[in-house]
């Protein structure tokens, strides 16, 4: 079981960890965590420079970058499911209408709940094939941003709120995301992400992220200089 330090990212040995107040030591910078905040968190040896396919890490001179794609082949299934349920909803709601010249209110007003779910195929199709996640961090402004090149949805939160990144699982866990798993950042809020990320994208983020909240507990700066590290697959951000 993985067990690290979320504040120096050093191995917690099991005998380090007294079971019946739930705390575990670290012999490397003295300080005690919480059982729940050690547990899960990766010891696998990922070099940020080599990223997987399809990943990204970025040096800023304010933080980091990183991120990456959400291309899956279930796109294979769900773009067509998604023409053929847009094109027969709305010809079947609205198309009729036109062709027959006449309006229903009724009709088109129940067929709003159609579009809503053409509108959530369409996103998610666009997800699977050509869609990023990433994480961001600028002095003290962290975002995580899911979409499609410019477009999408971005979570804006102080990384000063965070102290912890580890791998926990997804509740409900859908399809995609056959692993159920997903990262959560903790601290005096939590925030998850990376539901849409393969395993080896997982664990490259999570190294990453580790290593970034490492140099921030940690009195001497961080030995990266400012450069971006992707691999010959990865998504342009």
């Amino acid at each position: 079981m993985d067990m690290l330090c979320p504040a120096c990212g050093s191995a917690i040995a099991i005998e380090d960890v007294n079971v019946s107040t739930g705390r575990a030591r670290c012999r490397v910078c003295g300080k005690s965590q919480r059982y729940s905040e050690v547990i899960g968190i990766s010891s696998r040896t990922v070099d940020v420079i080599f990223p997987p396919p399809g990943s990204w890490f970025e040096i800023l001179p304010d933080g980091f970058r990183a991120g990456a794609t959400t291309r899956s082949p279930i796109a294979f299934f769900i773009v067509p499911l998604t023409c053929v349920w847009t094109v027969m909803s709305l010809y079947g709601v609205y198309g009729r209408q036109i062709v027959s010249r006449h309006f229903d209110l009724r009709v088109s007003l129940l067929g709003l709940s159609f579009v809503f779910g053409a509108l959530v195929l369409v996103a998610w199709s666009a997800l699977m094939v050509a869609g990023i996640e990433t994480v961001t961090r600028r002095s003290d402004r962290f975002s995580i941003f899911i979409g499609v090149g410019s477009l999408g949805w971005t979570r804006n939160f102080a990384w000063s709120d965070f102290n912890l990144v580890r791998q926990d699982v997804l509740v409900n866990a859908h399809n995609w995301n056959r692993q159920g798993q997903i990262l959560v950042m903790e601290g005096t809020r939590r925030v998850s992400f990376g539901e849409f990320w393969n395993e080896d994208q997982r664990y490259f983020i999570l190294s990453a992220v580790q290593k970034m909240l490492g140099a921030m507990n940690r009195p001497q700066p961080s030995t990266l200089t400012p450069g971006r590290f992707s691999s010959s697959f990865a998504a342009s951000n």
